[in-house]
């Protein structure tokens, strides 16, 4: 049988030579929207995008990896190489923090993630700007580098945040009014600072909580495989059970995990 996830951890290198592409992209890179949303962090791409894509995936097809399913977020020569009826999946987010990264700030990384359509089996998130590496193979958590200094305000602490949804809407109200009573408060991300990043946020303790919906299937879930790994809280309870990971849907021209989850930091 296939080893995808020994195949990956011998490509880290290359994840972080692409990483490095990206960081030598950076200065004077041109963007341009995917489509016409109101979201610009969300559907931003760059010309580096593409390429540090495609310099992974001509990596890639030299391997078995080539047998498994792509989730990549972008449209490069080499994502149809790949079986579209494999039995593993195996996502790549080439940029994540686009719109960060066209502004020319350091909180950018690369994503690679494989799970076998029941969960999640390696993660790999790369910033190259800041040499940190965050990982999740096979359940194990691991972290290299230092969590950058985003400046929050002391209630960073108590708030649990997010990017887009509607957090009441789905938390059952006993959660949701236990949160409350508690001290939490719920913020969008973007309130807590101009060039966020959920990931580090996460791992990092710099706020209270996470919550997301309709996942993105090209980052491959990372803040609930740490979430996960690290023992974190993690609301619904039965998430898991919940999330198919083989139903993957598609919203104009992007894919994603239909649910949504909340984790906390810590237990309250």
């Amino acid at each position: 049988m296939v080893d995808f996830v020994k195949i990956l951890q011998n490509l880290e290198p290359v994840f972080k030579e692409a990483g490095q592409l990206a960081l030598k992209m950076q200065q004077g890179v041109r963007s341009h929207d995917k489509q016409d949303t109101q979201y610009d962090f969300i559907n931003i791409v760059t010309e580096a995008d593409f390429a540090v894509q495609e310099f992974i995936l001509q990596k890639i097809v030299n391997t078995d990896l080539i047998l498994c399913r792509l989730l990549a977020e972008e449209d490069t020569p080499s994502t149809n190489k790949f079986n579209e009826q494999g039995k593993y999946y195996l996502s790549i987010d080439p940029i994540d923090g686009t719109a960060s990264y066209a502004r020319g700030d350091k909180r950018f990384s690369v994503i690679i993630a494989l799970h076998d359509g029941e969960k999640f089996l390696y993660t790999f998130v790369y910033y190259p700007a800041m040499n940190i590496t965050v990982k999740v193979v096979n359940g194990k958590y691991f972290f290299d580098g230092e969590i950058p200094d985003f400046s929050l305000s002391p209630d960073a602490q108590k708030t649990i945040v997010y990017w887009l949804g509607d957090l009441k809407k789905n938390i059952s109200s006993e959660i949701y009014d236990k949160l409350q009573k508690d001290g939490f408060m719920f913020k969008n991300i973007l309130e807590l600072h101009p060039n966020p990043d959920s990931i580090l946020m996460l791992a990092g303790g710099c706020v209270a909580g996470l919550y997301r919906e309709d996942m993105n299937a090209y980052d491959g879930m990372v803040e609930f495989n740490i979430a996960k790994a690290k023992g974190l809280k993690v609301y619904p309870e039965n998430f898991e059970n919940l999330l198919n990971l083989k139903d993957i849907k598609q919203k104009k021209s992007d894919l994603y995990y239909s649910g949504y989850y909340l984790v906390l930091n810590k237990e309250n």
